[in-house]
C-alpha cells in the first residue's frame, strides 16, 4: 500500500505558545530595561560613595614628622600618663591632654575596601594605644597637635594635625 506523503508542518506563529514554555520578547525586553537600571544605579551609588571617601580621606590626611615612640617600660620609668582614654571601635586610645577627634576612612587615599581608623588631637602630650592586645606609646610632646593613623591594626603618630576646637 502506497504511503501518503505528508504535508510540510505550517509555519508557526511565534505569538502562538500553545502551552509551550518560554518567555515572551516583551517579557526578554522589560527583563533587559529593568536590569540595565539597576547596574546603572547601582554603579552611580559606587562612583558618589567612593568620591566621598576620597573627599574623607583628603579631610583627615597630615603630613608631617612622625611622633617619637617609646617601649612600655620607658613611657612608665619617665612617669608618663594617658589618663583620658577613650574606646573607638575596638582600639582604646589614651592622651595626657587636649580634645581628640576621630574618623574611619578608607585606605588607599580612599579607594581602597579595608577602612583605617585616624583620630586627630589638639595637644595630647603622650598618646597610648591598644590595639588587640598589643600596645604602643607615642610622646609628641605638650602642646603638639598630633594625629593618629591606624592601619591594618597597627598605629602610627604624625606630629601635625588639622583639628581645632574651631573645627569641630
Amino acid at each position: 500500500m502506497p504511503t501518503k506523503p505528508r504535508a510540510p508542518p505550517k509555519p508557526r506563529d511565534p505569538r502562538d505558545l500553545k502551552g509551550k514554555r518560554g518567555f515572551s520578547m516583551v517579557q526578554v525586553v522589560s527583563a533587559v530595561v529593568v536590569l540595565t537600571a539597576g547596574v546603572g544605579l547601582i554603579t552611580f551609588q559606587l562612583v558618589k560613595d567612593r568620591q566621598t571617601s576620597v573627599d574623607t580621606f583628603k579631610t583627615w590626611q597630615v603630613k608631617g614628622p612622625p611622633c617619637p615612640s617609646m617601649s612600655e617600660a620607658d613611657f612608665q620609668a619617665k612617669r608618663y600618663t594617658a589618663l583620658k582614654t577613650f574606646d573607638y571601635d575596638g582600639t582604646t586610645i589614651g592622651r595626657t591632654a587636649g580634645d581628640a577627634n576621630c574618623q574611619d576612612v578608607k585606605s588607599g587615599g580612599g579607594k581602597g575596601f579595608s577602612t583605617d581608623k585616624v583620630c586627630q588631637f589638639t595637644s595630647p602630650a603622650t598618646l597610648t594605644v591598644t590595639v588587640k592586645g598589643a600596645k604602643y606609646f607615642f610622646v609628641p610632646g605638650a602642646g603638639q597637635p598630633s594625629s593618629l593613623y591606624v592601619h591594618h591594626d597597627v598605629p602610627s603618630c604624625i606630629m601635625a594635625s588639622n583639628f581645632t576646637l574651631q573645627t569641630e
